[in-house]
């Protein structure tokens, strides 16, 4: 294609063009936050400027055609953490799956024997998601690290971009970032890993397993309130095997039984914003400890033989008559 062709068919592509990165940009955000709500998602349509340089830069006697582009929409999805990059992956992919996107992945590794970042690229396809001809616009995805994308940036902007080879001395001091980047990549994964199994020998443990739960069954962050040792003290409810499985157990008396809609329908009243809400009093609603109390509920005269003659008995007893089941209720 000429370049007043390829300018003409940008001009007509540009608005479907921003669709896609707006619609993939919601669709990124919503899969990816369910991992780490840290997450930093971003995207861009290709100038097109840069459309006519990349179009003639290897044979500008035979430009590029327009559908031999990829990465007219490109976006970045970039995790604080490798483990969070790769279980999004995995989740795109199934995502892909799920919706009939055309998806194909190259993960991009270095050779054992050679420096050089990591990241997963995607080039998706959504049906329904279009150019001008009705056809699905393809978008690409990468997937990094924050440290991978901080070299990735740097590397392309001295080695793609830069009009200049650089000397052996200054090639060599950019390969050093990338081993910097990997070391810190390795070190965080191995510290979150050892941390993880330190807290699994404590109560926080728990708590961090609870929370997660909470987070992802109530649609909720929670203040960071922690009121000191009420979770230690619905903890002790649960005893040998019951405690180790009770976010399991927790799980599927959420999702399985009565349980759960009850849960939201009660916490839907007491959660900020709503018309009755009482922070004084419901506080303790937008806890991850709710859901240990909304399952004690369900055995009250229990759960007031362990809160008894603490700080909390008058707030967690409250819930708890609120949080039982109609029928629990009855007994």
């Amino acid at each position: 294609m000429t370049a007043n062709e390829l300018s003409q068919r940008y001009a007509t592509e540009l608005k479907f063009l921003r669709n896609a990165l707006e619609q993939w940009t919601a669709k990124l955000k919503v899969i990816a936050g369910t991992i780490d709500r840290n997450v930093h998602v971003t995207g861009r349509c290709k100038e097109l400027d840069s459309l006519l340089i990349k179009a003639h830069k290897k044979d500008p006697e035979n430009p590029r055609s327009w559908d031999n582009f990829g990465d007219l929409v490109a976006l970045k999805v970039i995790f604080p953490t490798q483990a969070g990059a790769e279980e999004f992956t995995n989740l795109l992919q199934e995502h892909s799956v799920e919706f009939g996107i055309a998806c194909k992945l190259d993960r991009r590794r270095p050779a054992p024997d050679k420096l050089g970042y990591a990241a997963d690229q995607f080039d998706l396809c959504d049906p329904s998601i279009s150019d001008s001809l009705g056809n699905g616009q393809k978008v690409e995805v990468q997937v990094r690290t924050v440290v991978s994308d901080a070299w990735y940036m740097i590397d392309h902007r001295l080695n793609y971009k830069n009009p200049t080879d650089l000397p052996p001395n200054l090639q060599r001091r950019v390969l050093r970032l990338i081993a910097l980047a990997e070391l810190f990549d390795e070190e965080v994964s191995s510290l979150i890993s050892d941390v993880s199994r330190y807290e699994d020998s404590v109560e926080a443990g728990k708590f961090n397993e609870v929370s997660k739960l909470f987070r992802e069954f109530a649609d909720f962050y929670p203040k960071p309130a922690r009121p000191e040792g009420l979770f230690e003290i619905l903890l002790s409810a649960y005893k040998g095997a019951e405690k180790d499985s009770i976010v399991s157990d927790l799980k599927n008396k959420l999702e399985k039984g009565d349980l759960g809609q009850h849960y939201k329908a009660v916490v839907a009243q007491h959660r900020p914003g709503a018309t009755s809400f009482v922070e004084k009093y419901d506080w303790l609603y937008t806890q991850p400890e709710s859901l240990l109390i909304a399952d004690l509920a369900q055995k009250p005269l229990y759960l007031k033989s362990i809160v008894d003659n603490t700080d909390f008995d008058r707030i967690v007893m409250s819930m708890a008559d609120e949080l039982r089941l109609p029928r629990a209720r009855k007994h």
